[in-house]
């Protein structure tokens, strides 16, 4: 399939896992081109620094192409191009079909899945695996990490060795295809963080989405968060295959018995192994690298080797990513499940202890709105203040279908909760009651990031009043 193809065409070629594909595909001498629309997204300079162009006409295709890649995005196989690349008999192959193929060459393939951190666990691998002097190829679902691509992929038979993924469990392509993703990846090893419910336009309940996860792991080694209650139950079934656990938990076989944070640095101490420095904030961060660091270990890399490979590590693009700094400070994070907002929101207070923490929440999607409303409010309510702003929508929803809406999270509990039904009134609910001193926090899927310099603007007009 892929050997044959010489010119590639990947439909949503905006999206990060889509674009980063685009990069490896051109790496191996392939022609790339694409479909997107014309508004601004997180990918945009990565392409442009690669010169991939895209094309927003959704009418026509070039005659030579003779490969397609789709995923669910921009309503995948019922895209107008999808259906016209099927009338000319071109090949259609998933996102994640195309991605199990390019892993299938190497021999350590490490899949990262879970659903919340995996992004920061996957970069955060592959970062002390160059540190450590390996050459991994690898696929990251942020365009950037540590200033550097979140896509490699090594040509060479010396570079063959490692090849790290982050493991997606959405469906392929929803309604029509509810295949998990991560189905069609074949890892030897998978680093889990959590299982949590977070899509409800793809599973109908935690158990369905807990048995997904199980059925992904039979056979593989796995190297799995046993303070996470669904996947404790899982390790207890399992008896069959290779598990390193890790956690608070004194059942851990990398147990984190000890750590601190302050505005710089965290540490923390793991049981037999000694002290570990990271640049990394938060309890769930702490956790992510120890199963990095337990993986590393097991695979036969020195703990004082690996101490220094993590040390220095800032983190992904839009993971609690430093945007400003002054008076105030103002971080941008893709959190968009309530677990994700607490444990940000937690992060922030143990980093920055006695000052105000306001976020800015935008929704992502009507489905799971609606499913974790009440989880929305409680999580959001641990911040001083939280603005919700309407909810950013999928193009696999239609908002009629949904009696859902930001006032509805924002009405739980209106003492903490504010919910701005424009940009303007986001704005004006900032010039009234922000301090100097205050840390922001913009956090969604969607396109919240985009307010950023609109953000410093008020902020600088606050410093000098």
């Amino acid at each position: 399939m892929l050997n044959k193809a010489k010119n590639i065409f990947f439909l949503g070629i905006k999206g990060v896992a889509m674009a980063n594909l685009a990069l490896i595909i051109k790496k191996m001498g392939k022609k790339v081109s694409g479909f997107d629309v014309e508004e601004e997204f997180i990918t945009d300079k990565l392409l442009k620094q690669n010169q991939i162009d895209y094309q927003t006409d959704c009418q026509f295709l070039s005659s030579d192409i003779d490969l397609f890649i789709y995923s669910a995005a921009h309503g995948g196989l019922n895209h107008p191009l999808a259906k016209l690349a099927k009338t000319k008999k071109i090949p259609l192959v998933s996102q994640a079909q195309l991605i199990g193929e390019l892993m299938k060459e190497f021999q350590i393939k490490i899949a990262v899945c879970g659903c919340h951190g995996k992004t920061t666990t996957t970069s955060l691998l592959i970062y002390a695996l160059k540190n450590l002097n390996e050459k991994p190829s690898y696929l990251v679902g942020a365009p950037f990490f540590q200033d550097k691509k979140s896509v490699y992929y090594g040509g060479d038979f010396e570079e063959k060795k490692y090849f790290a993924v982050e493991a997606d469990e959405y469906g392929v392509n929803p309604p029509i295809d509810k295949t998990p993703k991560f189905f069609h990846l074949h890892p030897n090893w998978i680093i889990v963080t959590n299982i949590d419910y977070d899509h409800p336009d793809v599973y109908k309940d935690l158990k369905e989405t807990v048995i997904t996860f199980e059925k992904f792991f039979n056979g593989k080694n796995l190297v799995l968060n046993i303070d996470d209650e669904n996947l404790k139950k899982i390790y207890l079934k399992k008896n069959n295959q290779q598990i390193l656990t890790y956690g608070f938990s004194n059942k851990a076989q990398y147990q984190i018995i000890n750590w601190q944070i302050d505005e710089n640095k965290s540490w923390f101490k793991i049981k037999n192994l000694g002290d570990f420095e990271l640049s990394l904030f938060g309890k769930h961060n702490i956790s992510n690298a120890t199963a990095v660091i337990a993986l590393l270990h097991h695979l036969g890399f020195s703990v004082n080797k690996i101490k220094k490979a993590i040390k220095n590590f800032v983190g992904a693009k839009r993971r609690f990513e430093l945007i400003y700094q002054g008076d105030f400070l103002l971080f941008d994070d893709y959190a968009h499940h309530p677990q994700e907002i607490e444990k940000i929101i937690l992060a922030a207070r143990e980093r920055f202890k006695n000052k105000r923490i306001i976020v800015i929440f935008q929704p992502h999607t009507f489905s799971r709105t609606l499913a974790l409303k009440k989880e929305f409010a409680q999580s959001l309510s641990l911040a001083d203040k939280t603005i919700i702003l309407p909810i950013f929508s999928s193009a696999r929803e239609k908002s009629e279908n949904f009696k859902i809406t930001s006032a509805d999270i924002a009405k739980i509990n209106s003492d903490k909760l504010l919910n701005a039904s424009s940009e303007g009134e986001l704005l004006d609910y900032l010039v009234k009651f922000l301090k100097t001193g205050d840390i922001i926090l913009t956090m969604g899927a969607g396109d919240v990031y985009q307010l950023s310099d609109k953000i410093i603007s008020i902020i600088k007009n606050v410093d000098q009043r």
